[in-house]
C-alpha cells in the first residue's frame, strides 16, 4: 500500500510542469507566427515607402514634354517618371510678329494683311503701295510701323527712298524723319530698315530717338547688328520700346521658317513673350499659314504695342 501511494505522488508531480510548458510554447509559436508575417512574408519588406508621386514635390519636376497651353490657361507639365502636374500660367505668353518691308508689293502682303492673325505691318515711306495697304491695316485694327531706312554697314546696300546716314546733321535727320513719318501717318512706332551702322551710331540714334519720343511713338530695335544702341538708348530715354528675338525667314525657305517661328514660341513659352520679324515672302506666308493652329494653341498673336515697355 505504502508503495502505491508513492507512485501517485510522482505522477501528480510530473504533470503539475505541463501547463506553464504549453502555455510558453503557444505564446512562442504566435510570436513567430506574427514575426514571419510582418518581416518575411513574400510581398512585404522591412522598409516603407512614399509612393513616387508623393516625393516628386521635394523637387521642381523635370519636365521632358508640355502639353499645349489650354483655353483656362493651364499647361499640362509631364515628368520622366510619369508624373503629371496642371499649371496655371500667370498670363498666356505673347508673340508679336512684325511684318516689315510693306509698301512695295502687292500680291503677298494683301494675303498677309488677310491672314486671321493678329499681325504688326512696318512700312517702307514713299511706297508705290505704302497708303492703301497702311489703309487695310488700320481698318483691320492691326498696328502700323514706321519701317525706317537706315544706313548699313556695306554701302552697297541702299537703304532706299527716305534713308538716315550718319554724316547727316540733326537738322537733314530732322527733315528727313518727318518726311518718312507722314508717308506712314497711322504708324504707333518705328523700327529700323537695315541699319547696322546707323543703329551702332550713339550720337545719330540718340537724335533720331528723340524725334520718336516727340511723336509718342515706341521703338522697336531690329537688331540688324549685335552692335546695336538703339534699345539701351530707348530705355534710358523712357521710350517705350522692345528689342527683336528671331528673323523668321532669312532663308526664305517654308520648312526654315516654319522651325523658326517654332523657335519664336518656345522662346514666348519660356520667357512670357517674343518678338519675330519676318517678311512679305511666299515662303514667309506659306509656313504662318501652316503654323496657324500650332500658334494659336501655344501661345497668343498680339500687336506689338503690348510688348514694348
Amino acid at each position: 500500500m505504502a508503495g502505491k501511494k508513492k507512485t501517485k505522488k510522482k505522477t501528480g508531480k510530473k504533470f503539475r510542469f505541463v501547463p506553464p510548458l504549453l502555455l510558453f510554447l503557444v505564446l512562442a509559436g504566435t510570436l513567430a507566427g506574427l514575426g514571419y508575417i510582418i518581416f518575411l512574408y513574400p510581398g512585404t519588406s522591412r522598409k516603407t515607402s512614399l509612393p513616387k508621386i508623393a516625393t516628386v514635390h521635394k523637387k521642381p519636376p523635370q519636365i521632358i514634354y508640355e502639353e499645349p497651353i489650354k483655353a483656362d490657361n493651364t499647361i499640362h507639365l509631364i515628368t520622366p517618371s510619369g508624373y503629371k502636374e496642371t499649371v496655371t500660367l500667370p498670363h498666356q505668353p505673347l508673340v508679336a510678329i512684325i511684318i516689315d518691308d510693306m509698301g512695295y508689293k502687292t500680291r503677298i502682303p494683301n494675303k498677309l494683311l488677310d491672314l486671321d492673325l493678329d499681325l504688326t505691318f512696318s512700312f517702307l515711306p514713299h511706297g508705290p503701295h505704302t497708303t492703301e495697304q497702311m489703309k487695310k491695316a488700320a481698318a483691320l485694327g492691326r498696328d502700323i510701323m514706321l519701317h525706317l531706312p537706315m544706313e548699313a554697314r556695306d554701302a552697297r546696300w541702299n537703304p532706299g527712298p527716305g534713308g538716315m546716314f550718319t554724316p547727316m546733321d540733326k537738322n537733314q535727320l530732322k527733315n528727313i524723319f518727318q518726311e518718312d513719318l507722314a508717308s506712314v501717318p497711322l504708324a504707333v512706332g518705328v523700327n529700323n530698315h537695315m541699319g547696322s551702322k546707323f543703329t551702332a551710331d550713339t550720337n545719330a540714334m540718340t537724335t533720331v530717338l528723340n524725334f520718336i519720343r516727340e511723336h509718342n511713338l515706341f521703338f522697336v530695335d531690329s537688331l540688324t547688328t549685335a552692335n546695336s544702341v538703339g534699345w539701351n538708348l530707348a530705355r534710358k530715354k523712357g521710350i517705350k520700346t522692345a528689342k527683336r528675338n528671331v528673323f523668321l525667314d532669312n532663308s526664305r525657305d517654308r520648312e526654315k521658317t516654319i522651325i523658326q517661328i517654332k523657335a519664336l514660341i518656345r522662346l514666348a513659352r519660356r520667357q512670357g513673350s517674343a518678338v519675330g520679324i519676318g517678311h512679305p515672302y511666299p515662303a514667309t506666308l506659306a509656313a504662318l499659314e501652316s503654323c496657324r493652329d500650332i500658334l494659336r494653341k501655344q501661345v497668343k498673336v498680339a500687336p506689338v504695342h503690348l510688348l514694348v515697355k
